[in-house]
Parts: C-alpha cells; structure tokens; sequence
C-alpha cells in the first residue's frame, strides 16, 4: 500500500490519513497537502471520506483516493506555482521601482550641482543616472551638454554662442556658358536639345 501513495504523490507533497473505527467498518479520512502553500484556497479543500470493512478498503483504497488525490495535489501545486509568480512580480516591482528612485536621486543631484555651477559634480550625478537608464534622452543630453562646457567648447546649436555669418561665395559671369555638364554627343544649342 505505501509503495502505491509513494507513486500517487511527488516531492513535498503530504498525504493526511486519519483513521477512525466505527463497529466492524473503518472511516478513513485523507486530505492532500502542500508544504508552505499559504493560499487560503488550499484550505477549502474538503477531504475524501472512506467507509467501509476493513477487507474492502485493503482491496479498493488505493484506486478510490487515486484521482481525487492527484487532482488535489494538482490544485495545490498549482497554487504554489502562483503563489510564487506572485512573489516574484512582486519583488521584480519592488526592484524597478528601486531602481527608478535611485536614477530620480542621481538626475535630482546633478540639476542641483549644476545650479550651483559644480559642472563636474553634475556630470558624475547625470552619468550615473545615464548609467542605469541607457534609452533617457534627456540624460544623455545633459551629460553630453555638462561634457562639451567642462572641455572648453560651445553647443553649436547653443543661443549664446555667437554664429559666424556664412557669405555665399559669386561666381563672376562670363559670356559663354559652361556646358562641361553635359555629355560630349549633347549639344546644348541644338534646336532640338531641350
């Protein structure tokens, strides 16, 4: 009989059997648990009621709590499988949030030592914050900004750069035309040539 549960039943599951004489027949209670499950869920089980002589359940125990077994068993190891998903999405949240405040602090630490005209404090706090979170646009502009005033150079696109005025260059005008863009067989004065 035990090397029969031992196959209905896998690692960390318990098999609760409790036994009761009644005159000449036997009340055999069993109820499936899990180690650590803390689901209330797992606790409405109701558990299987055996009744009978003592010659009749040596004969049909282990086929009467076979399925009600493993479908029990099935249940509760599945509540132990969400109760884990649960945990984890529940620390990984734990861990972005985490990790979001900590990139909050760096770019709060470096706008107030910019503000403070500590330009290189300010680039190690935004660094750090560029760091963490890779795909921030605005960090890594900061950073790139802090970078070009701590090396002596200007933004080009920055206001209080002045800008060279660029003067187009004229060409004189000659008589003749330059046809040089032309292949060699085109004759551009052709009345065809259009």
């Amino acid at each position: 009989m035990f090397t029969e549960i031992s196959n209905i039943l896998k690692e960390g599951e318990i098999l609760q059997i409790n036994i009761r004489k009644s005159g000449n027949e036997l009340v055999v209670i069993v109820l499936p648990r899990l180690e650590n499950v803390k689901d209330p869920a797992a606790e409405q089980l109701i558990p299987l009621n055996l009744k009978g002589l003592p010659e009749e359940l040596d004969a049909g125990f282990i086929e009467a709590i076979k399925t009600p077994v493993e479908k029990s068993t099935t249940l509760i190891s599945n509540l132990a499988e969400y109760e884990k998903s649960v945990e984890k999405a529940k620390n990984e949240s734990k861990a972005v949030k985490d990790r979001q405040d900590l990139i909050d602090k760096h770019v709060k630490d470096g706008e107030t030592f910019e503000k403070a005209g500590k330009n290189k404090e300010a680039l190690s706090a935004y660094t750090k914050a560029f760091e963490m979170d890779r795909k921030n646009t605005k960090i890594h502009l900061k950073v790139n900004s802090l970078k070009l005033k701590l090396n002596g150079t200007h933004d080009i696109f920055s206001s209080a750069t002045p800008q060279k005025e660029i003067q187009p260059t004229v060409e004189p005008e000659t008589e003749e035309e330059d046809n040089s863009c032309y292949p060699d067989d085109v004759n551009p004065d052709d009345p065809y040539f259009e």
